[in-house]
């Protein structure tokens, strides 16, 4: 069973076209990893024999500077495009990283950076966007105009989780299970490397938190352990503390009011002090959960594999609605919470979820009743988060190709690609 699943796992991330393997590592410990990676994988075997390299999931991010009018896309495969919205129905490339030739000026070389999983982040002291190439291993910095590029870090292994940028400094994690500091002011060798010594990966992206015992950087991998670790101070790069949890660990590390959030494949969601990793409470949920929560107000919105949605208390784990919403479908996108009073009618404001197989689901917040379902024709596999702009969600599907849905209304347009 566990060599069945390795195999499954290598079509899915196409090991074989960039040699050495995107392991699992899987063994009896973690049955539920075997499951999570059947029910993941079978489904899209035949895609990606098809197209023979991955999609990634990146989610499309708005420009820091022009944030109505501009953002950067994943396009699905194997470049990341900078769009100019020129109305409500159309978008325009300003630059495309890398060019068709698998070049980008300021880089000596061609790259084949394959796709794109972290979302792309925006660092403001440099004026660039930080894009992680999936199979190369390499951590690009492009500068907002698209004038120039350059390599800030190697990691030599491939790059999933999603990045967390502190000033000048870049958290990475990488699929050998290590993490890496990164000054990109002064790229090249990592300040600091942890090495967590697992056979199994890293694909949720970490998240920094500010605590009584100084600034840690949370992180958890599919081995099912939660660690902490040290980001100042003389214990800088080493581990405070850590946490086994018994199923593994696929979505992103959330954190809020001293508070870590995880969800795993033991079908539980878990909020640890992030001070000691201690436990403050455990909720159980019906499947798998991968997807990164959302936390709004003090409530935490989470969704499991089966499709349903959870509004959970973040301080107390008390689940707030009186049943989970059913979607019917799988979820990875994180809930998106839309401040809009009139719609709901009692200030808890609209969630909107996104099934993958292209349903948008539009709740109140406040107790999950159903407001509106739209389904986005032609989409295929929604697994990107989306984001809000105006008055429209957009989303891009793992061929890249964007979408604007209207909220209070069953109406979308393509705007990127055209037809």
């Amino acid at each position: 069973m566990a060599n069945a699943a390795r195999r499954l796992t290598a079509k899915l991330f196409h090991v074989k076209q960039f040699g050495g393997p995107f392991r699992t590592g899987l063994g009896t410990r973690r049955p539920a990893i075997l499951g999570f990676l059947l029910i993941l994988a079978v489904p899209l075997i035949v895609a990606c024999d098809v197209a023979d390299q991955p999609d990634g999931w990146a989610a499309p991010t708005p420009d820091p500077i022009e944030p109505e009018t501009r953002l950067i896309a994943p396009t699905g495969d194997d470049q990341v495009i900078a769009l100019q919205l020129l109305d409500g129905n159309l978008g325009s490339a300003l630059w495309e990283f890398p060019d068709d030739d698998g070049r980008f000026p300021g880089l000596d070389s061609e790259i084949e950076p394959v796709a794109f999983y972290a979302d792309p982040v925006w660092v403001e002291s440099t004026d660039e966007w930080l894009f992680a190439g999936y199979s190369d291993g390499i951590l690009y910095a492009v500068r907002r105009d698209g004038e120039s590029a350059r390599v800030v870090f190697d990691s030599e292994s491939r790059l999933v989780a999603d990045l967390v940028v502190d000033g000048s400094i870049v958290y990475l994690a990488d699929t050998t299970y290590r993490v890496h500091a990164v000054d990109i002011e002064q790229p090249g060798e990592a300040i600091w490397t942890w090495d967590g010594n697992s056979e199994l990966q890293i694909w949720g992206g970490p998240a920094l938190v500010e605590t009584e015992r100084g600034k840690l950087l949370i992180v958890a991998g599919l081995d099912g352990r939660v660690t902490a670790i040290n980001v100042e101070g003389e214990q800088i790069g080493r581990s405070a503390w850590q946490v086994d949890i018994e199923g593994g660990i696929a979505g992103s590390v959330t954190a809020a009011d001293g508070i870590v959030y995880v969800g795993s494949l033991d079908r539980t969601i878990y909020g640890l002090d992030a001070a000691t990793g201690g436990q403050v409470w455990a909720t159980q949920a019906s499947h798998w959960l991968w997807g990164t929560p959302l936390i709004h107000d003090g409530v935490m919105y989470a969704t499991d594999l089966r499709g349903n949605v959870y509004a959970i208390d973040a301080l107390t784990g008390a689940k707030r609605w009186l049943q989970p919403y059913a979607a019917g479908d799988r979820i990875r996108a994180r809930p998106l919470f839309v401040e809009q009073e009139a719609e709901t009618g009692d200030g808890g404001g609209i969630l909107v979820i996104v099934a993958r197989g292209g349903m948008i689901h539009q709740l109140s917040a406040s107790d999950g009743a159903p407001l509106r379902q739209f389904q986005l024709d032609g989409a295929k596999d929604l697994m990107a988060n989306a984001i809000l702009r105006e008055d429209r969600i957009l989303v891009s599907d793992e061929d890249g190709v964007l979408y604007a849905v209207l909220l209070g209304a069953n109406q979308a347009v393509r705007l990127y690609p055209q037809n």
